[in-house]
């Protein structure tokens, strides 16, 4: 069924061209300045109209700091002139240079023309600062709000974060983190610099024994501008205002994250075109959309705007390009989210093991929109499913070692061959195509139930008979209703939620002696009853990113965050929003994030990318409600979810 889009694609990509093309976009986007976002932008959108594209455009949003989209708060612009810091004494050393590492400096810095002596701080309240200019092991999202705080405005981090399997500090002695969050919100109040592994040990060895003083000279913008984002389309033959998406994001300075993503985007525009116009391949029944901007922001502002396109879904790429050894990285498959599972998801896994083994190591993983910010628009509030394909964690992950070298074509033209086939598949999808995509979201469904069989058998399965059928049935039954936007006809759609449903009976009968028994929750009766009244709707059209789009003290700030770890909520935060259809109540839905948790602890080395730390495993099953209450509380007050009373 697929076969002969993936062989008429195999010769017609080029991985070399790819990475050609990546090549171009990491030279621009190196320095991650706004007038050179926009230089890349123009840049994608000549290429696509190079390869053939219709309707091609560069689109303007607010880089203000005040739109929002969904909660998602627009950048501010922000541009540089020079960035230095110097040691001044007990010796004379330049540390870092923007025009030699632009990474070095801390994005969204403002000006400054400071001398100071250096003290190591990590992030304690009782520190005196006055004229200090701190120094600290952390990543400088950890320790904003107690700079904002102690009033402070500069800062020093050599932090580069551990990810374990794949990097310690001195994997990399000499490259710092990109660090392009920690300081957006200060608004060009508050300035810092990232030093490398090495020179965070000299430092913290020359303040053992004398003091040390750093001058630092940065010439910075911070003003109110615009991002752009550029689309172009394949145009379907039949179906046209029916569309596929391909999307990429621009605005990162790696040349895996993410110029390897935007150069296969590019190369197959231009292959997918060529097939079309030498007869190869013939033009798909629905469009193929190709849209590259900002990560996260840039994809819910479009979405907004275009509220009235009707995209079925699609595929997401980001940072694939790194050849595996030198990044020592797998493949991680973000699948879709439990609330809105779809034959989308089961069509890239089973062309990942099709089309990337044995090559490209890869597994697939439960949905993480927090830091895949791409997917976001998989919210059953939007219903564009959109899988995600990226090697992270990667050795080169956010830093300055994320360079052209470390990339590979062959790579690269494996994912280009994958992206070209899902989407050249779905957008020709009839009713024959139909019946393979239920074929093939019938066996994923199977292989979810003989994965928690397997469980069960040993005991390692912790939920009741009467929660598995629902949890199983939940997704099963989404798959199949998405089956019918890919040709497969309404009777087609019933004949698969009857016979999953049947599978899933029979399943429960044969298993029914070693499920658990139920067991109460531990919560106090005030919480359950709070949570058994409380039945949340949507307000927004997108659920809110997790930083950024509440209104908080900074001591608030810092018993959100503490919240938020604690209970491993941040990794169920969108969640939380998905499953509330304005049906079930805050109970109901708690329900359904710990079997979500469940999946998501069995992943625990996918580190959280705002703070490098890794999930914390935990045994117990239950959530804590009083948390729960405490984030939904603060999604009603922010406008994000309403609330009724049951």
């Amino acid at each position: 069924m697929w076969q002969p889009i993936y062989n008429t694609l195999l010769g017609r990509f080029s991985g070399q061209r790819a990475l050609g093309q990546a090549c171009e976009q990491h030279r621009i986007e190196r320095f991650f300045t706004f007038p050179n976002f926009e230089r890349s932008a123009e840049r994608v959108a000549e290429q696509l109209r190079l390869a053939g594209l219709e309707d091609v455009e560069v689109e303007d949003f607010p880089a203000d700091g005040k739109t929002t989209w969904s909660g998602w708060r627009a950048m501010t612009a922000w541009d540089v002139e020079s960035a230095r810091l110097r040691m001044t004494s007990p010796r004379r050393a330049l540390l870092a240079d923007w025009t030699l590492k632009p990474a070095s400096l801390v994005m969204y810095s403002g000006p400054c023309e400071v001398e100071a002596e250096v003290v190591e701080w990590n992030g304690e309240l009782e520190a005196d600062l006055s004229g200090k200019l701190p120094f600290t092991r952390h990543r400088i999202n950890d320790v904003y709000p107690q700079m904002q705080r102690l009033g402070v405005t500069g800062i020093l981090s050599d932090f580069i974060g551990t990810l374990p399997g794949v990097r310690d500090p001195f994997d990399l002695p000499d490259e710092v983190r990109w660090e392009n969050s920690g300081l957006r919100p200060a608004n060009g109040a508050a300035w810092g610099f990232m030093l490398t592994p090495r020179q965070g040990e000299m430092l913290r060895g020359l303040l053992r024994r004398d003091k040390v003083r750093i001058r630092a000279e940065i010439r910075s913008r911070v003003y109110d501008g615009l991002f752009k984002s550029a689309t172009g389309v394949l145009r379907g033959a039949e179906l046209p205002d029916e569309e596929v998406l391909f999307c990429s994001h621009l605005y990162e300075p790696g040349a895996n994250d993410n110029a390897s993503g935007v150069g296969v985007g590019l190369e197959l525009a231009r292959c997918l075109c060529a097939a079309i116009a030498s007869g190869d391949l013939p033009r798909p029944r629905r469009t193929i959309r190709f849209l590259f901007n900002w990560e996260g922001y840039g994809l819910m502002a479009w979405f907004e705007k275009h509220r009235d396109r009707s995209i079925l879904g699609g595929l997401n790429i980001d940072e694939i390009g790194v050849d595996q050894s030198k990044g020592r990285s797998v493949t991680h498959l973000f699948m879709p989210p439990a609330s809105n599972a779809s034959c989308i998801g089961d069509l890239v896994q089973h062309l990942c093991g099709e089309i990337l083994s044995p090559q490209v190591r890869w597994k697939p993983v439960a949905d993480r929109a927090e830091i895949i910010n791409d997917t976001i628009t998989s919210d059953p509030n939007i219903n564009a499913v959109m899988p995600c394909l990226i090697q992270y964690p990667s050795r080169y992950y956010h830093s300055s070692g994320d360079v052209p070298e470390t990339l590979s074509a062959e790579v690269m033209e494996r994912f280009g061959l994958l992206s070209g086939t899902h989407l050249s598949f779905l957008a020709n999808a009839g009713p024959r195509e139909g019946g393979y995509l239920a074929q093939v979201a019938m066996h994923a469904c199977r292989q979810k139930l003989h994965d928690a069989e397997l469980r069960l058998l040993t005991g390692q399965w912790p939920f009741e008979a009467g929660r598995s059928r629902n949890w199983f049935l939940q997704q099963f039954i989404t798959r199949g209703e998405s089956l019918g936007k890919f040709g497969l006809s309404p009777q087609g759609v019933d004949a698969f939620k009857e016979a999953i449903s049947r599978t899933v009976a029979a399943w429960l009968d044969r298993l029914q002696p070693s499920f658990p028994a139920p067991k109460p929750r531990g919560d106090q009766q005030q919480a359950l009853d709070r949570a058994r009244a409380l039945i949340p709707s949507r307000a927004t059209l997108g659920a809110p990113k997790a930083w950024g789009s509440l209104a908080l003290t900074p001591e608030q700030h810092q018993e959100y965050r503490r919240v938020l770890y604690a209970n491993n909520l941040d990794l169920l935060f969108h969640r939380l929003c998905y499953w509330a259809d304005g049906r079930r109540t805050l109970l109901d839905i708690v329900d359904l994030l710990e079997l979500e948790m469940d999946e998501l602890q069995r992943d625990t080395g996918i580190a959280r990318t705002s703070s490098g730390s890794l999930i914390t495993a935990q045994q117990a099953t239950q959530i804590n409600l009083d948390a729960v209450l405490y984030i939904a509380d603060l999604l009603i007050r922010n406008g994000y979810l309403r609330a009724k009373r049951g």
